[in-house]
């Protein structure tokens, strides 16, 4: 009898151990598909799969259709409790044809049970590429200047962009047309070629090239002497680190310090968040002033006679200088997405006006605008200054698109606005 007992008690204990290690589950895993239901020539598909416990075994994956149903994906999963997996399909290959079909997961957990699950998703096959119709370009541009591509679509597309060289560009939809706002960036050294990429729900891409004729400007090259009195007062409360040397001090702000303030400018202007253009008319700038600093201007700097080196730096707009702690209005109809001190850039506001399109003012005395605020043309968002690295009271302008600077001229020129981008826009 007390064997019996025992018996009862040691396979009641393995039984409770069991449950409790989840040896013994009744529960099953869980499957989650995390993509679109299109398939096209070649389309990864993200799956989740989960079990916590014993955790998970294997996985098999099967593509169907009709009658036909082909494994693509066949893996052990170790009893890992998560697993994220991105399965690569080709399903032309295996003779799939384009309309209906589904995606069916299998995959069993490590209990001794081994509960499998059987997850089936409806999916449509999709091979051919979408059909794109350019409805106009911008077919004569300068070299850090802007252009605007308009095209539409025979479906709905999930990504398309311009590129230029390797350096891409949001394409916008507004309402099935779509709008493609780009640049041959300042700091190539000569043309590349510009395409127009897009790709549907089923990753199918068609691509077209763009035949732009660039007119080649050669930005202003020149040397700025440093005194200590700059290095003293401008230079050295801009650093984070207690650097004596007044070269190393320079190079570092004007090269580490420069780039994350710039990290910062170029994230929040491709966000691109407000789709449709707030913009009217032209440009704005500063009123009675003259053009001091210029766009793409390429500097090097001198200290004690001896050019500092690795410390060259773009100068990615404009210098207005009026007089001091001049009105500072904004340039068009716009929402503040950065209003604070920027490092070498001084107190600062940066300006979304929609399309991707931003305008940067810096170097302030005074902020009168905050974040997330809507500005109007012509209001009054702060005052020149010296803030940052500056010599003298000045604005710094700059505009940017996706965030690429791009030389403000054209944007100050109405007529240049109505041929590139407004009169098409209207259409």
């Amino acid at each position: 009898m007390k064997k019996v007992v025992f018996l009862f008690v040691a396979v009641l204990l393995i039984l409770v151990l069991g449950f409790l290690s989840g040896i013994l589950n009744f529960s099953k895993p869980t499957v989650e598909y995390k993509s679109a239901p299109f398939v096209g020539q070649s389309s990864n598909v993200v799956l989740l799969l989960k079990d916590e416990k014993p955790g998970l075994k294997d996985v098999k994956v099967y593509i169907n259709q009709g009658n036909t149903s082909i494994k693509v994906y066949d893996a052990n999963l170790d009893g890992k409790k998560e697993e994220s997996l991105t399965i690569k399909l080709e399903p032309k290959k295996y003779g799939i044809l384009e309309g209906k079909g589904s995606i069916v997961v299998e995959v069993r957990d490590n209990s001794l049970l081994r509960n499998k699950t059987v997850f089936t998703k409806d999916v449509t096959f999709d091979f051919t590429p979408p059909t794109i119709s350019i409805l106009n370009y911008t077919s004569n541009m300068i070299n850090g200047g802007t252009g605007f591509v308009f095209f539409q679509s025979n479906e709905n597309i999930k990504n398309a962009q311009v590129y230029v060289g390797d350096v891409p560009f949001k394409c916008l939809n507004l309402n099935q047309k779509y709008v493609c706002p780009f640049s041959l960036p300042y700091y190539f050294d000569s043309p590349k070629p510009v395409t127009l990429t897009v790709s549907d729900y089923a990753d199918n891409k068609s691509t077209h090239s763009l035949n732009i004729n660039f007119k080649w400007i050669n930005y202003a090259k020149s040397i700025l002497d440093l005194d200590d009195n700059f290095i003293q007062t401008k230079v050295k409360p801009l650093s984070d680190k207690n650097i004596q040397d007044p070269v190393e001090l320079f190079r570092y702000v004007n090269v580490q310090v420069r780039k994350r303030n710039e990290d910062l400018i170029h994230k929040k202007t491709s966000e691109c968040k407000n789709l449709y253009p707030m913009f009217e008319g032209d440009f704005i700038y500063l009123e009675n002033s003259a053009k001091l600093g210029g766009f793409a201007d390429y500097r090097k700097y001198r200290y004690n006679g001896q050019i500092i080196e690795g410390a060259d730096a773009y100068h990615k707009g404009f210098d207005f200088a009026s007089v001091k702690n001049a009105d500072v209005k904004a340039s068009n109809n716009g929402e503040v997405v950065f209003a604070g001190f920027l490092g070498i850039y001084g107190n600062s506001i940066i300006i979304d006006h929609g399309l991707c399109i931003y305008t940067l003012y810096s170097h302030l005395s005074q902020i009168n605008v905050k974040e997330g605020e809507k500005v109007k043309k012509g209001q009054l968002i702060g005052k020149t200054g010296a803030t940052g690295l500056a010599v003298g009271d000045h604005l710094h302008y700059g505009v940017l698109v996706d965030g690429i600077e791009v030389n403000p001229i054209e944007w100050f020129d109405i007529k240049w606005l109505n041929t590139r981008f407004y009169d098409n826009y209207k259409k």
